[in-house]
């Protein structure tokens, strides 16, 4: 994970994708979410990572399901895996102060080791129960609308290349492949997609320039999209409105 600053911005720069995940409560937060929205929906989490969103989300009795390409790994493999890339995460924060900015980065990173754990266990223990199913967009193994609701977090978006104000080195998910992807999740959602985050990687974060194109395919899809500001704290941060907003589509609304 290194660091460069472009045009005046400081910024990451991404190899390859990092396995980081979030828990319940920062899920809520980061889709404008409570539980009742989630009871009785058969719910997809995208891009779900070693996150302990579906471990919380089935003890409280909601049917969900995550998917990730490092589901078909070894277990123990996964969980080095989270923690070296969040612990890799950290220290690149700790060694250069601006790149992003948290409001209370221990508690930020606390809740990553405690999402991790929790994946982990979960992990293990339902592997075989069709819980975590391996998979990676633009093609996922689903059929069509077979989703109530569809979750992507910190995926999408934040590894668009660098110069489209993202942060991987590389243009494996330009443009067309986000609308290839857009697209995907639109065919397997029946009712409400979310996604987030809606900005780019850059400090200060502006508006992502693939945030009207996809959402030009969510409609095209038949779906009704809107772009709701949210409170949770993803280092990036502005005054201006564009730092942290919500993509939340629903289909023939």
């Amino acid at each position: 994970m290194n660091q460069e600053k472009t045009l005046g911005r400081e910024r990451f720069k991404l190899r390859s994708v990092a396995f980081f995940g979030r828990t319940l409560a920062e899920y809520l937060q980061m889709f404008a979410l409570d539980l009742a929205q989630l009871r009785g929906a058969r719910v997809l989490d995208v891009a779900s990572g070693p996150g302990s969103f579906v471990a919380e989300a089935l003890a409280e009795g909601i049917d969900a399901i995550g998917c990730d390409p490092m589901y078909a790994g070894d277990p123990d493999q996964i969980a080095a895996q989270g923690k070296t890339d969040i612990d890799a995460c950290r220290e690149q924060i700790r060694r250069n102060p601006g790149v992003l900015v948290y409001r209370d980065m221990d508690r930020f990173y606390d809740d990553k080791y405690t999402a991790l754990e929790r994946f982990a266990a979960d992990f293990r223990r339902r592997r075989g129960e069709g819980r975590y199913v391996p998979g990676a967009l633009p093609r996922l193994p689903f059929d069509d609308q077979a989703f109530d609701m569809v979750l992507s977090a910190n995926f999408l978006m934040i590894y668009a290349p660098l110069a489209d104000g993202g942060m991987h080195d590389g243009k494996d998910f330009d443009l067309a492949f986000h609308r290839e992807a857009f697209r995907e999740l639109a065919r397997i959602t029946r009712l409400e997609l979310r996604v987030t985050a809606m900005h780019t990687w850059t400090q200060p974060p502006q508006p992502h320039p693939y945030c009207e194109p996809v959402v030009h395919v969510l409609e095209e899809s038949g779906f009704a999209v809107d772009l709701v500001p949210i409170d949770y704290d993803d280092g990036c941060q502005a005054s201006d409105g564009h730092a942290n907003q919500v993509l939340i589509a629903r289909r023939g609304a």
